[in-house]
């Protein structure tokens, strides 16, 4: 068995596409919903409007919308016999990880220009998105990893009987 070094997996094309993808549409709803929650007049919680969006943890909609787009577009363009598992996951969670830098810096900035941000601040907002991001993009991962391992594990099934009947006709062909 090969082993599969994260970098390794990374440089592959649709995996870094897949992060990408996420981060961005991640980061794209956040700063929208952060504009509409603006302009209702939201006032700013610990500086944090869109987090009135959120079901639980900070962000999470975000981050669910986005790990969703960047893990499907990932898994769909994976080669036969690709560890699926393991790139929806991979995907899920660095997706998440960034996601929070780019969310983060953007609250930061936000804070920055009420007079109220600070490096510390940057921090502080990272430790709380992370575990949103990191968790969402774990679980989502995993469960559409292990959808598109099923389909593909019945997708060969199906196959591996239908080749099953071509084997037996080739076999009669060679022994002729």
């Amino acid at each position: 068995m090969t082993e599969i070094s994260i970098i390794n997996v990374i440089k592959e094309r649709h995996v870094s596409w897949g992060i990408t993808i996420s981060t961005i549409i991640a980061s794209v709803v956040h700063v929208i919903l952060s504009i509409i929650s603006i302009n209702l007049g939201v006032t700013l919680v610990y500086g944090l409007a869109p987090t009135i969006f959120g079901f639980g943890l900070l962000a999470d909609f975000q981050f669910l919308t986005g790990t969703v787009v960047g893990v499907v577009y990932s898994l769909k363009n994976c080669q036969p016999g690709q560890p699926l598992l393991k790139y929806g996951i991979i995907v899920g969670i660095l997706g998440g990880v960034f996601s929070t830098m780019i969310i983060s810096l953007y609250e930061t900035l936000l804070l920055i220009l009420a007079g109220a941000g600070s490096i510390f601040g940057f921090f502080y907002l990272v430790v709380l998105f992370i575990i949103s991001g990191v968790v969402i993009g774990l679980i989502i991962g995993a469960i559409l990893g292990s959808l598109f391992l099923y389909i593909e594990m019945k997708d060969e099934t199906k196959v591996e009987k239908d080749d099953h009947l071509d084997d037996d006709f080739f076999k009669d062909l060679i022994d002729k």
